[in-house]
């Protein structure tokens, strides 16, 4: 029999922290607590309290599954919950849409009912909301944020309205933030909610980065007689993950089936700690109708044979033709000799995972972001025979521990090269193309003819928070850059750049260059 002593002590406790926990459950809670030392069951008490209040109660009335959640977590403190996978794969049409609430003064996270083929106002959402989001991302960077009542502050710079140009009559020295856009044929504007203004990019100074039709800067110049005479043209600046959190506590802003954020979750950042030969292997241009490329897949595999992967990431295009009507076919029988290839490494073929992410000529959809998996009618022997397998949609999320990453497979980097306004004299290539996409906030920041996507999900190509990697799968070169603190790479394109791959280790953030010399062909 339990003493009242004891239930009382714990009905007092929970009183005391404004849980309210009904006499059933209190007994219960003590009856438990009677397998602890009598100097001893105050401190567990106040841990189970801890823990209950760690669950982010909606209602101050403790429930049995809260309660169990609690005693489980004190008794064993490192095991992973149910919600706390080790590896997600996320299907970016559940990503959720992150903007700016006037009403609450902060960024908010909404969901998205699926629609494909939206209605034609949502074209026009999607460029505002891309502006409002950096809009008011950039508002609360210190440069951009206004003295304080009674505060000197002499460094820093107002952003102006184009309305408050336009319907002011204001001239001199400004600094504008719009959309970079031609209203009409080979004359540029600036363009943001309230209103558009000419601009001259004769005399402008290009700061770092790839600007082009359809981004969103920030412009200093003289404006005079309606027109804008641009002096300084960049990009806005980028918000550290960390700064862009604050907003959102611990809901899940990255997506998937998790309500709170597994970047908190300190028993992933020990698992992942403690794995630090944990590696994701990633490989674009997989093409499963190219021997040669099979052949060097398959070395691939014997020298991890050892200590395999966590997953290995397999871009597109995944043959080396044209789609036609033989496709389906050819793709179907690569991926039957792919599985013989695995099977043949029972620890890869039982521990690892295979991502297959289609390119925009892969069979299946139309070229448009985000592009939906593989058919599901041409996977599934191959599903059935590789327990690891997950066919995802262009982009990915990846959420592997703590880590964030996100995979685009599409050639951007050559595009936004061939459209941008004014190309780099100075610096790698892909340093500016990082700086794009980061201050952008935005995978494919660029005018719609270019890479066209689904209106309604332009946020499942937004990049905010910015994540830990991003790799940009492009038939250019391989490389690999950091800015930010967010890793950008780029596999290369693996029938040709010399079978070169890029492997990422999540417990030491290290991206390694890797490739297959040609002189163990014979394996």
């Amino acid at each position: 029999m339990v003493e009242e002593k004891l239930i009382k002590l714990v009905q007092s406790t929970f009183s005391l922290f404004g849980l309210v926990l009904s006499r059933k459950l209190s007994i219960s809670l003590a009856k438990e607590l009677l397998n602890v030392g009598e100097d001893e069951r105050e401190t567990w008490l106040s841990r189970i309290v801890e823990k209950v209040f760690a669950q982010n109660l909606s209602d101050p009335h403790v429930t049995l599954e809260t309660l169990k959640i609690a005693i489980e977590e004190c008794i064993r403190p490192n095991a992973l919950k149910d919600d706390e996978t080790l590896l997600n794969v996320i299907d970016v049409f559940h990503v959720p849409k992150i903007h700016y609430s006037l009403s609450k003064n902060k960024f908010i996270l909404e969901n998205v009912e699926p629609e494909l083929y939206a209605e034609a106002r949502y074209k026009t959402v999607l460029f505002k909301d891309r502006f409002e989001l950096l809009w008011y991302r950039t508002l609360r960077h210190e440069l951009f944020t206004p003295p304080k009542l009674g505060e000197r502050k002499q460094d820093w710079i107002e952003l102006v309205p184009i309305e408050h140009l336009l319907s002011e009559s204001r001239t001199g020295n400004v600094y504008v933030m719009g959309l970079l856009t031609q209203l009409v044929e080979d004359q540029f504007y600036l363009e943001d909610t309230g209103g558009s203004i000419k601009v001259d990019l004769r005399e402008a100074n290009f700061q770092d980065g790839l600007i082009m039709e359809g981004s969103i800067v920030i412009a200093n110049g003289n404006f005079e007689d309606g027109v804008l005479r641009v002096e300084k043209l960049g990009f806005p600046p980028p918000e550290s993950s960390n700064n862009a959190r604050v907003d959102f506590g611990d809901a899940n802003t990255f997506g998937g089936s998790h309500h709170i954020s597994l970047k908190l979750s300190e028993k992933l950042k020990s698992h992942e700690e403690s794995n630090k030969d944990g590696m994701i292997v990633f490989v674009s241009e997989m093409w499963l109708d190219d021997e040669i490329a099979l052949r060097k897949f398959k070395i691939m595999l014997e020298g991890y044979s050892q200590y395999p992967p966590i997953a290995f990431v397999l871009c597109g295009h995944f043959l080396s033709s044209s789609t036609n009507m033989s496709s389906p076919q050819k793709l179907k029988d690569g991926l039957k000799e792919l599985a013989d290839i695995i099977i043949q490494y029972p620890e890869i073929h039982q521990t690892s995972k295979f991502i297959f992410i289609p390119a925009s000529d892969d069979v299946g959809s139309p070229k448009i972001l985000p592009r939906l998996s593989l058919p599901k009618n041409l996977t599934r022997d191959f599903t059935k025979n590789i327990p690891g397998a997950i066919f995802a949609t262009n982009p990915c999320r990846i959420q592997y521990c703590t880590k964030e990453i996100v995979i685009l497979r599409e050639d951007i980097l050559t595009k936004m090269c061939r459209n941008t306004l004014h190309f780099p004299d100075q610096g790698n290539i892909y340093d500016h193309y990082a700086k794009s996409i980061v201050c952008q906030s935005h995978l494919t920041p660029m005018d719609l003819s270019l890479v066209p996507i689904y209106w309604k999900y332009n946020h499942a190509l937004q990049i905010y928070p910015t994540p830990d990697l991003i790799v940009a799968a492009d038939k250019y070169v391989a490389y690999e850059t950091t800015y930010s603190d967010c890793h950008i790479i780029n596999p290369g394109f693996f029938p040709r750049n010399d079978h070169s791959f890029k492997v990422y280790v999540p417990a030491l953030n290290l991206v390694e260059h890797c490739a297959i010399p040609k002189d163990v062909d014979n394996i």
